[in-house]
């Protein structure tokens, strides 16, 4: 005869799943039924009734535990869904908001207009940096100049990639424009001047003009006209000197730099 070797674990798990099936079915079934069970017999099957039952509690709980956890997730997501769908209408909002600002100085120039926007701007040791989003794939040349939606100049492109541009800032040294005291006669040439923004030269004594006074482009060189520049901030008269020596402060250091129309020359 063969016998067959049971694994402890199974013969207290035999034995664990009949001591509560007695006990449940004494408690249950057979209540006014006379069944005696030693006292010890009776305990142990109740005390493991009860852990049974807070087993299947805390099995309940875990579950509990995880549908709350999904749920939380996916409000999570819903956050996150919101969040991008509020960043996409502030961006269209700001978009509608920069085009309608910019319908005059579109319709100021017979030009092409191209809208663009400054990803990076940064002063080195040479000058600035100043780096457009657009480039050969949106149609941008070099000499192309870009302006803000208030007709503020930026600067003019001096290089242009696949799909991006590198600009020619006001303020750096190589960057020079034919500009005029708005409602004077008097006229000379803005170049860029780093830290000092710029200077504006040919000014003789004689000419009229003051600090505050405002500077547009006058239209004879590569820019198009009334173009804002800057305004005088720095007047140095010199009788012994055939020019004045003034300071310009550029008028983009005044106003949000984002979003620019590229201006097609």
């Amino acid at each position: 005869m063969i016998i067959s070797k049971q694994s402890p674990v199974k013969l207290v798990g035999i034995l664990l799943v009949a001591i509560i099936g007695a006990v449940f079915l004494s408690k249950y079934f057979f209540k006014d039924g006379i069944i005696y069970y030693p006292k010890s017999f009776v305990n142990f099957g109740s005390y493991m009734f009860v852990k049974m039952e807070n087993l299947g509690g805390f099995v309940g709980d875990i579950k509990n535990f995880r549908r709350l956890a999904d749920e939380n997730e996916r409000l999570k997501q819903d956050g996150r869904m919101f969040l991008d769908l509020r960043a996409k209408i502030d961006s269209l909002e700001n978009e509608n908001d920069f085009l309608r600002r910019s319908v005059p100085v579109s319709q100021k120039h017979d030009q092409t207009v191209v809208y663009a926007g400054i990803f990076n701007l940064n002063l080195g040791p040479e000058g600035y940096n100043v780096l457009l989003n657009k480039g050969f794939d949106e149609g941008i040349s070099e000499g192309d100049v870009v302006v803000t939606e208030e007709g503020v100049l930026v600067g003019k492109v001096q290089t242009v990639m696949k799909n991006f541009s590198r600009i020619l800032f006001v303020s750096d040294p190589e960057f020079k424009i034919t500009t005029k005291v708005l409602s004077s006669d008097t006229a000379g040439i803005a170049r860029g001047a780093l830290n000092d923004g710029m200077y504006l030269d040919f000014i003789v004594q004689d000419d009229e003009a003051k600090e505050e006074d405002l500077l547009v482009s006058v239209g004879s060189d590569m820019f198009p006209p009334a173009l804002i520049v800057g305004s005088i901030n720095h007047i140095e008269a010199n009788p012994t000197q055939m020019f004045k020596k003034i300071r310009v402060r550029p008028a983009v250091k005044d106003v949000r730099l984002s979003r620019v129309l590229v201006i097609k020359m």
